[in-house]
């Protein structure tokens, strides 16, 4: 119970905070023996984090959703934007697959990975709507900007790259204002999170029709299948506290991004990937 209420805390603050969930997770097991979530452990916690977007953003995943329904032009374009960003992340995303999920067996690159994040967040200061720029309220999104958000968001695949960090990061270096980037940038996760989640799910029904014959046909199969598991109480725990602190985190980074106070999580990020260099 204990492991599960640790997980869904590190996965509801890491996975919004610009600190990289990944990376957290993979040292947490390195430094600390934490085991790895099962893979319906995942779902739950991907359905949680994906939960408290929908709670903190309802207002204008709502409006989006009503004026696509209305063919309203501008509601329509946000959509679009969305839909187009997703297109690049999908494709790193799937097909470096196996590149990808390699280095979550080296942690020395995930902390290499956290201090590329700390830089990328604190030099977003000096981006054209960065903290040294208040004043300047920003260009709006358009079709090229979204493709290079995404493309990032891709590349945040890597564990130890934060995706809210780098995506908004990017998003004040080509000057979009700073509220419209922390927004977009979680409505943007939606597909990304959603696509995650699905893919865990297709893996995990894949594994629950695995007979004793097809896993000695298969062993290298069999063995990802180890730790599949199913539903427990203590995974709904795990879900709840994923949520709950989603929203916390959620909240917390938005205050953040348009005070201008974004660079400062570039510490914390810094400290914990160069403790790991030094610990692993």
């Amino acid at each position: 119970m204990f492991e599960s209420i640790i997980l869904g805390l590190l996965q509801g603050l890491a996975e919004f905070l610009p600190i990289s969930s990944s990376g957290h997770l993979v040292l947490g097991h390195e430094l600390l023996g934490m085991n790895e979530a099962g893979m319906f452990f995942d779902i739950m916690l991907h359905a949680g984090t994906l939960l408290s977007i929908f709670v903190v953003f309802h207002k204008k995943i709502t409006d989006i959703i009503v004026g696509c329904l209305r063919r309203d032009r501008d509601q329509l374009r946000e959509a679009g934007y969305i839909i187009l960003a997703s297109i690049p992340t999908a494709m790193i995303g799937l097909g470096f697959k196996d590149a990808l999920e390699s280095l979550f067996e080296n942690p020395r690159a995930v902390c290499v990975a956290e201090l590329f994040t700390g830089l990328l967040l604190f030099t977003s200061q000096w981006g054209p709507t960065g903290a040294k720029h208040p004043n300047n309220e920003g260009v709006r999104m358009n079709w090229w900007r979204a493709l290079v958000t995404g493309t990032v968001q891709g590349i945040a695949c890597i564990p130890g790259i934060s995706r809210s960090g780098s995506t908004i990061s990017a998003m004040m270096f080509m000057g979009v204002n700073r509220k419209y980037a922390g927004e977009f940038s979680f409505l943007m996760s939606i597909p990304a999170v959603g696509g995650a989640a699905l893919l865990d799910c297709i893996k995990w029904i894949k594994c629950q029709s695995m007979t004793p014959e097809k896993m000695i046909l298969d062993p290298e199969k069999a063995l990802k299948c180890v730790d599949a598991g199913g539903f427990t109480p203590e995974l709904l725990v795990g879900m709840i506290v994923a949520f709950v602190f989603g929203i916390i985190a959620l909240k917390w980074l938005m205050n953040f991004v348009q005070k201008g106070k974004f660079q400062h999580f570039a510490w914390y990020v810094w400290a914990v990937g160069i403790l790991g260099l030094i610990l692993l």
